[in-house]
């Protein structure tokens, strides 16, 4: 659960470094297919877009939110985005964040998401 969020902000990341830059970034993945006739596995390289965890507010500060899936995770009580000054900031602060994963401070908030998650398909 730890390595697919250190993941996503390793994209996350990329995705703020290409925007400083003016350039687009997409997370590559590769997809296996097999052939049903000659039973042949080809594997194809797919892009897919990768949504921006923080928003810009009116002021020029970021308001950046760490995901695991679709969920929010709250960082501190009743506190679920992080406050950045401005946008050079945002690469350091999410490097941050993926070094306090690494630690394990946010297990239990990740642990809350998964647990949530799977609740809705007990219904």
């Amino acid at each position: 659960m730890r390595q697919k969020l250190i993941d996503r902000i390793g994209d996350q990341i990329e995705l703020a470094k290409a925007a400083e830059t003016g350039q687009s970034f997409q997370r590559v993945k590769y997809r296996r297919s097999r052939d049903i006739e000659s039973e042949q596995v080809s594997e194809t390289v797919v892009k897919t877009r990768v949504r921006p965890w923080w928003t810009e507010d009116q002021d020029g500060s970021i308001l950046l939110w760490v995901k695991y899936g679709n969920t929010n995770l709250e960082l501190a009580k009743g506190k679920p985005a992080i406050r950045i000054a401005s946008r050079e900031q945002l690469v350091p602060a999410l490097e941050t964040v993926r070094e306090a994963v690494r630690a394990g401070e946010l297990d239990k908030q990740i642990e809350g998401a998964v647990a949530a998650f799977k609740t809705r398909f007990r219904k």
